[in-house]
């Protein structure tokens, strides 16, 4: 190709791409000028809460493994959600403020997913196809619907730098190169798995195994290069190790493991649904969080985009046009379209079948949402896309028949988008009042996206560039339009503003809320929640609707929308459901009496929870009057007590009950125990002592020694042993 055409094809193609593509990246992160937060779903009621905490305990020099405001107190390293132990969050939350670093960590996978991509394909289809497949699948209808979903995005970031590296690796020459490859591969897995969203790390295997499998059968690739990219693997899990420890051990301690079979296949792609591929915008405000209707949610948007659909038929009818190009990248095609199909197919769930076989796999097995497939689907049409914008870009005068003769294809899926419009609006299929122009988008777009592939292959090139502007206002439309994520801001001083305990005067140090809901943001204003959402949720031997457990877990007031229903005696009603509830037990005290409890959950009822504790075993206490104790020092995951005990006692701390907990009694080790169920204490002698609580997980020593090691071995491989001089000539 000459001077000249590359010149064209950058003008015509590579500089509307990037336009476009830094043009909606500014306004996905106009929070970093505005210092706001996004006012919906898991990124306020989850991710800024559990990372406004992250920021404050390294801000304080504190342990960030333990958040204690909610849950009674919780393993958040373990949850994973928050991504404790990658070197970036550390980094981003603990030199910038909490505004900033969370507009960043939010926007910054679509920088990545763009530049990955645009690496991966470009040595393919040249810099400015690639740019174009870059950006359909940066701005597709997953990333951006699932950007409530932060770890999520940042997981499937890593997956066309994976795919490069693993492409390098494969055609590497030399030892130095396949050792190179190893810890790239290594580094990027291992940054995945940090990432800590297990199940997108879980996608991203599959499609680089299936890339693995392409390149190995395709091009004999040698054995000794496979054995690279599998020992990249293997390494990067080592770099991953304290993540997957971690979450291997809330994991057990967490309701999930207790879901019914039924649970994996929750969120899969309604059949019907799978009419969005070409009449999206009817379902607009119910798949997507548009406008908080009901049943609106974050996981269907299945949409993506009318050009890169057009373009991939285009491709697939144009047989002749296949036949004159490469094999290689002709085979690189198909591969993509089955990638397409199979996340579609995968994406329906239960009614399609495939996915059932998932189920059977240990620990995947708990993964549900198979409608989050639709990534395979989305990323494979943006490849193919890509591949029909560099033919069109470089058709030749011989070629414009073959290419003409294809266009029924793209002209027949309009005529489908029009004709699934009038069957669903009149056959009332979809959920949502339409409007006229609401049915007349899909059809408009795809009508539009079938008329510039017409005058492209009759030679018009302004045409390729209107492909462009089409893509990405079809996406922004959809996307950055229809998802409430990237729209809907506000100050943190206005978040904590629609909390209503203020307004009944409930005061943030006066021991623990049950609020009931999504209660998360409560934490922002300073509140302590025996309740919390996270995707990980610890199990709980109490029922906390019971007075006594209440009592024991020292909360002061409790929302009608948690106690649903329950009437608690005693309790005063303070306004806007608030009750505040009589006789919480102090957050640290000492007992002389235990019962040994097999039930905690019917015990608890039965005992006198202000003189009794329940215990797993039976301990030898002295029956002098309870002493006293004061809370020394009461931060995340290390809580110092003074006591002084009139006799051998039991000192009780309302805080969660952990294996990962650890106690000293003046220095000296002692076995920490399980009380009332869910909460944790200690034996104590008889006088004044000083007992120390530290949450600090024995697996967590080991996965950081893995991970150190194995970082060290992939930075070694990556930049090379130390080579021996060689003397004489």
């Amino acid at each position: 190709m000459s001077n000249e055409s590359h010149r064209r094809e950058r003008a015509v193609i590579l500089w509307p791409v990037l336009a476009v593509s830094v043009a909606m990246l500014v306004w996905m992160g106009r929070s970093l000028v505005t210092g706001q937060i996004p006012f919906t779903g898991d990124l306020l009621h989850w991710n800024y809460p559990i990372r406004d905490f992250f920021a404050g305990a390294l801000a304080r020099g504190q342990r960030v493994w333990w958040m204690p405001s909610i849950f009674g107190g919780f393993d958040v390293a373990g949850e994973g959600q928050l991504g404790v132990f990658h070197p970036m969050h550390w980094l981003l939350y603990r030199v910038l403020p909490l505004d900033r670093a969370f507009a960043i960590e939010m926007v910054l996978p679509y920088v990545v997913i763009f530049s990955g991509t645009w690496l991966f394909l470009r040595r393919m289809i040249g810099a400015a196809p690639a740019a174009f497949a870059a950006m359909l699948f940066t701005y597709s209808g997953f990333t951006l619907s699932h950007g409530v979903h932060m770890n999520m995005v940042a997981v499937v970031a890593h997956l066309p730098w994976l795919l490069w590296v693993i492409d390098r690796t494969l055609a590497a020459s030399s030892t130095r190169a396949r050792r190179q490859g190893t810890a790239g591969i290594a580094l990027i897995v291992g940054s995945q798995l940090l990432s800590g969203h297990p199940q997108a790390v879980w996608w991203c295997g599959l499609l680089a195994g299936s890339y693995v499998l392409l390149c190995a059968t395709a091009s004999a690739a040698s054995r000794s290069s496979l054995v690279a990219v599998m020992v990249g693997a293997v390494l990067g899990a080592g770099i991953g190790a304290v993540q997957l420890l971690a979450t291997w051990l809330e994991l057990q301690r967490s309701t999930r493991l207790g879901d019914d079979p039924a649970f994996a296949t929750t969120f899969s792609l309604p059949p019907l649904q799978m009419l969005q591929f070409i009449e999206p915008y009817l379902f607009w405000g119910r798949i997507l969080r548009w406008n908080e209707a009901p049943g609106a949610g974050d996981e269907f948007a299945a949409y993506a985009g009318a050009v890169s659909l057009a373009l991939a038929v285009w491709w697939l009818a144009a047989g002749r046009l296949r036949r004159r190009t490469d094999t290689s990248l002709n085979r690189f095609a198909w591969w993509a379209m089955l990638l397409a199909l199979f996340g579609l197919w995968l994406s329906i769930g239960r009614s399609g079948g495939l996915y059932l076989v998932q189920t059977w796999i240990p620990v995947i097995s708990g993964f549900r949402a198979p409608v989050r497939y639709v990534l395979f689907t989305h990323f494979g049409l943006a490849v193919l896309a890509g591949i029909a914008l560099w033919r069109l870009a470089r058709l030749q005068a011989a070629d414009a028949a073959d290419a003409r003769r294809a266009l029924w294809a793209p002209w027949a899926l309009a005529a489908l988008s029009a004709a699934a419009a009038v069957w669903l609006t009149r056959g009332h299929h979809v959920p949502v009042a339409s409007n006229a122009w609401v049915a007349a988008i899909g059809p408009a777009v795809f009508a539009a996206a079938a008329a510039l592939l017409t005058l492209a292959t009759r030679g018009f090139r302004p045409a390729l560039t209107g492909l462009i502007l089409l893509a990405a206002a079809d996406q922004a439309l959809y996307g950055l339009g229809g998802v409430i994520a990237w729209q809907d801001f506000v100050t943190r001083t206005q978040a904590e503003g629609y909390l209503d305990e203020p307004t009944v005067g409930i005061p943030t140090g006066d021991g623990r809320l049950a609020r009931g809901g999504f209660p998360n943001l409560h934490v922002l204003a300073g509140y302590q929640l025996i309740d919390g959402y996270v995707g990980l949720t610890p199990k709980k031997a109490l029922d906390y609707r019971s007075a006594n457990a209440l009592r024991v877990a020292g909360v002061h007031y409790a929302n009608a929308d948690f106690l649903d229903g329950t009437a608690i005696p005693g309790a005063v009603a303070l306004g806007r459901d608030w009750f505040r509830l009589p006789e919480p037990l102090p957050r640290v005290r000492l007992v002389s009496r235990v019962q040994v409890a097999a039930q905690p959950t019917a015990d608890i009822d039965l005992i006198d929870v202000e003189t009794v504790a329940l215990v797993t075993h039976p301990l030898s206490l002295s029956q002098a009057a309870p002493g006293r104790a004061v809370i020394r020092r009461d931060d995340p995951g290390e809580i110092s007590v003074d006591v002084d005990a009139a006799g051998l006692q039991l000192l009780v701390v309302s805080e969660s009950f952990d294996d990962g907990w650890s106690v000293d009694v003046d220095r000296v080790p002692a076995p920490v125990e399980q009380v009332n169920g869910d909460f944790m204490g200690v034996v104590v002698p008889s006088g004044q002592h000083l007992v120390t609580f530290r949450f600090e997980p024995p697996l967590y020593n080991i996965g950081r020694t893995v991970t150190l090691l194995s970082t060290g071995i992939a930075l070694v491989l990556l930049v090379g042993l130390p080579g021996r001089s060689r003397r004489g000539a």
